[in-house]
């Protein structure tokens, strides 16, 4: 059974410390499976904000889940995103969330080119 469709299925966030690390999740709702979503939370919390959004096309409808990593320091973790939704047939979906934050490279100073006795 085919309750609504997620692509994908996961949310790998992975990038450096410091940028803006994001990944958007369709969940398109199969027409057979009606529902909303009516709320949503993150098993952990501490290294993700979300934000849930409902879109309506030609070719199906549902939501836009797009998670962001708020993760400061290098490291790993992993979090779930937990979607309550009014079916009985599923009343949670549960989107995992893997994150890996790389260290920022410290931004140097350029070295100013050398001069070759050439350039005269």
């Amino acid at each position: 059974m085919h309750f609504a469709r997620m692509d994908p299925a996961y949310a790998r966030l992975v990038g450096q410390a410091g940028t803006d690390i994001k990944k958007a999740i369709t969940i398109t709702r199969e027409k057979a499976y009606p529902f909303k979503i009516l709320g949503a939370k993150a098993r952990n919390g501490n290294d993700i904000a979300f934000d849930v959004q409902e879109f309506s096309k030609a070719d199906g409808d549902g939501y836009i889940l797009t998670i962001e990593n708020k993760k400061t320091a290098a490291g790993r973790y992993a979090d779930t995103v937990i979607l309550t939704t009014d079916s009985s047939i599923k009343p949670t979906i549960t989107i995992p969330v893997y994150g890996q934050i790389i260290a920022a490279t410290p931004q140097s100073e350029p070295t100013p080119p050398k001069r070759s006795a050439s350039d005269g």
